[in-house]
């Protein structure tokens, strides 16, 4: 009985079954003398089985393990190869999350203040950069600190002398000059490029035309005559439409507080209808209005506001309340716009819904507002959000860790 089997015939026994299990596994790939090789070990292990040769089953269990491993040396697991494979399998599997379950996005206006912020500069006229604690510990609450001096001399690319570029998450503008040299700047460009100061605040942004188009004040000398170093003659000298930078100019100056980052559920509009009152994401494509303001080379943005009318819906804004179906909204998000509890301010009644009239939204439309109703581009502008450009509802804030943090509502 197996129970009475000395300890060296069982792992003999299971060595016999394992190189057995081997040869058929990999019998089409072995070359024929590793093959032939490796039968005849076998042979010689079953027959010190039968005879309870314990010496020669110790010596034959360590030329099986070498022939084996010496039969298939490419294939030979290595950690590297079992990790790369692993990182591959994450991949796609986050890429299958991303594209139909949750993708993450962050919010680049202020349509959704306070809901939801934006990217909000904050102009300084001292360097703010703090020191390199101060700047990790301020980065949980999504403060970038910006003092940007120019590297270069040179004439800005009049065609395109600022640009924005996103990948992912990741959104930075380049200053580009003439002569083709760029600098990076790790802003969004509207935030970038906006006036130091604004009628409104979301319009503040940290400066960069208001630095590079200043007026040039010379130095006067004592002969009353105006002093200018070779670099400001230079500058004083450019026909329409030139700018001159010179090499430690300062350019931007100021803080930027980042947009939250927010999950999106791209899978619950599979299963039910999108609900008036929650914050969804949709696409700008098949909305053609000169009021979307989506450059040509872009195609199609994402963009987040709140669903403030679905199929069927009669929708009319009697300011500061808005108007569905002939009573005043009752859903959360809705009733706390038009509460104009600080800092919500109500309901606008501008564009399609000016001055009392009515929209009667059809089988497949949906209708989109922000909650900062008087700084919002949104469906008062440019019409119905169409059924099949709804992505989903937001689901979730997860950074910055403000009090904007967790479940959207």
């Amino acid at each position: 009985m197996w129970i009475f089997t000395p300890r060296y015939l069982k792992h003999a026994k299971l060595l016999h079954k394992g190189v057995t299990r081997f040869i058929n596994y990999k019998r089409d790939i072995l070359p024929a003398a590793k093959l032939e090789e490796i039968n005849g070990l076998r042979d010689q292990l079953k027959h010190a089985i039968k005879a309870r040769d314990a010496a020669l089953i110790d010596k034959l269990h360590d030329q099986i393990n070498d022939a084996c491993n010496r039969a298939l040396p490419e294939a030979r697991s290595s950690e590297l190869a079992d990790n790369v494979e692993v990182f591959f399998v994450a991949i796609v599997v986050a890429l299958g999350i991303r594209s139909y379950i949750a993708q993450p996005f962050q919010i680049p206006t202020a349509s959704m203040q306070p809901t939801l912020n934006g990217y909000r500069a904050e102009p300084t006229e001292q360097d703010p950069t703090p020191n390199i604690l101060m700047r990790l510990w301020h980065k949980k609450d999504g403060y970038s600190f910006y003092n940007v001096i120019s590297n270069h001399s040179g004439y800005l690319d009049p065609r395109a002398p600022v640009t924005e570029h996103t990948f992912i998450l990741f959104t930075w503008s380049s200053i580009n000059f003439a002569d083709g040299h760029k600098i990076r700047v790790w802003c969004p460009r509207r935030q970038l490029v906006g006036p130091r100061s604004g009628v409104k605040d979301e319009e503040i942004g940290l400066g960069l035309y208001d630095y590079v188009n200043a007026p040039l004040v010379p130095s006067i000398g004592p002969d009353g005559k105006e002093i200018l170093t070779p670099d400001a003659q230079i500058q004083k000298e450019a026909r329409p439409g030139q700018v001159y930078v010179k090499e430690g100019q300062l350019l931007a100056r100021g803080i930027l507080h980042a947009g939250d980052h927010i999950l999106v559920n791209k899978f619950a509009y599979h299963f039910r209808r999108p609900e008036r009152g929650e914050v969804f994401v949709f696409t700008t494509r098949n909305i053609n209005s000169p009021y979307m303001n989506v450059p040509k080379e872009q195609g199609s943005q994402h963009y987040i506001k709140r669903l403030v009318g679905v199929p069927g819906d009669r929708l009319q804004v009697k300011s500061p309340e808005l108007w569905v179906n002939g009573s005043v909204a009752a859903e959360f998000g809705m009733k706390r716009v038009a509460s104009m509890e600080a800092p919500y301010k109500g309901y606008g009644n501008i564009g399609f819904l000016d001055s009392g009239r009515e929209v009667h939204l059809g089988d497949d439309e949906y209708w989109a507002m922000g909650d900062n109703s008087y700084n919002s581009s949104d469906s008062r502008y440019w019409g119905s959000v169409p059924q099949r450009n709804v992505v989903g509802p937001a689901l979730f804030c997860y950074l910055p860790f403000t009090s904007h943090w967790g479940v959207i509502r």
